[in-house]
């Protein structure tokens, strides 16, 4: 009997093109919402209505989305709140991206010990939960920015060392790039035109991936009190606000959370999809084969 995976779900859609481009188009409007946040509401996140506390989500009003116990408008929060979680996420899966890839290259193509080295180290990394991780470290480091972005990357660059290692590995024992080594191409050079643009597509499906988890983890921190800080919204802070209020005010969490939710379900569908589109085989090509993922994952664990 096998268990139900949630990613299961949008594999399934990402084989859909009008579900593929839904979900380019809520992630885009997201993303243009939370970067024309100034433009969009130039009276700023914070602005007070104190006559307009706990207003209901109206939608030829003056706050469609409704207000918070302060009397400040819940869907201006929301995206001012994107630009916090969309910003650190994108950074932090960057710099998760960029580690992971370059220790996964260094194992393939190091020595022996040097790839018994980096695994293990990725298996220590598995071992301790990444919230754990984050807890211990910020309850140290303070809930400064530099410090979340950095534990965020921590926790998720194994990801993408599981994924590229196995590749690399692969394509640095194929024959035409044992006998570039033997006509005299360094470390360097078989990289640069054999393992690294062999392993590129395989990047870009772990930085979506790494995306989703981060900003996961990201909200679920600001849920806890332990990421961005008041008065700045961030859409976990938003839903932890307004938890007390959910029988009455529901929508000060709701509307942040299904921001939240649309973004992850969006960037996982893109995720799945670019999954089957750039999946490659052992010769560095692409293939016809839709290798979603968490074959990609299991493969890197092997």
């Amino acid at each position: 009997m096998t268990t139900w995976n949630p990613r299961t779900l949008t594999r399934r859609i990402g084989r859909y093109p009008a579900a593929v481009l839904t979900a380019g188009a809520v992630l885009l409007a997201i993303v243009v919402a939370a970067v024309g946040a100034p433009l969009f509401a130039p009276e700023g996140y914070d602005a007070q209505d104190i006559t307009a506390r706990y207003s209901a989500p109206t939608w030829f009003g003056r706050h469609p989305l409704g207000t918070d116990e302060l009397g400040r408008d819940v869907l201006v929060r929301a995206v001012y709140g994107g630009q916090s979680a969309l910003g650190i996420t994108v950074l932090a899966a960057v710099l998760a991206t960029l580690l992971g890839l370059t220790l996964a290259l260094v194992a393939a193509l190091g020595r022996r010990w040097v790839d018994d080295l980096v695994g293990r180290l990725a298996d220590v990394q598995l071992a301790i939960p990444s919230i754990l991780l984050a807890l211990v470290v910020l309850a140290f480091a303070g809930n400064e920015i530099v410090p979340l972005i950095v534990v965020l990357a921590v926790g998720a660059w194994v990801l993408t060392f599981r994924i590229v290692r196995v590749h690399a590995t692969r394509i640095a024992a194929l024959p035409y790039v044992e006998a570039a080594r033997i006509s005299g191409a360094g470390w360097w050079g078989v990289l640069r035109r054999h393992v690294l643009p062999a392993s590129l597509p395989l990047v870009v499906v772990a930085f979506t991936l790494n995306f989703s988890s981060i900003l996961v983890l990201e909200s679920s921190l600001g849920y806890l009190g332990l990421g961005i800080q008041p008065p700045r919204p961030d859409w976990g802070q938003m839903v932890s606000s307004g938890q007390a209020q959910l029988a009455g005010a529901w929508w000060i969490s709701i509307v942040p959370g299904v921001f939240l939710v649309a973004t992850v379900v969006s960037v996982q569908v893109i995720g799945d999809w670019l999954a089957d589109r750039l999946s490659v085989n052992g010769s560095g090509g692409p293939t016809e084969v839709s290798a979603g993922p968490e074959n990609l994952i299991e493969g890197g664990r092997g």
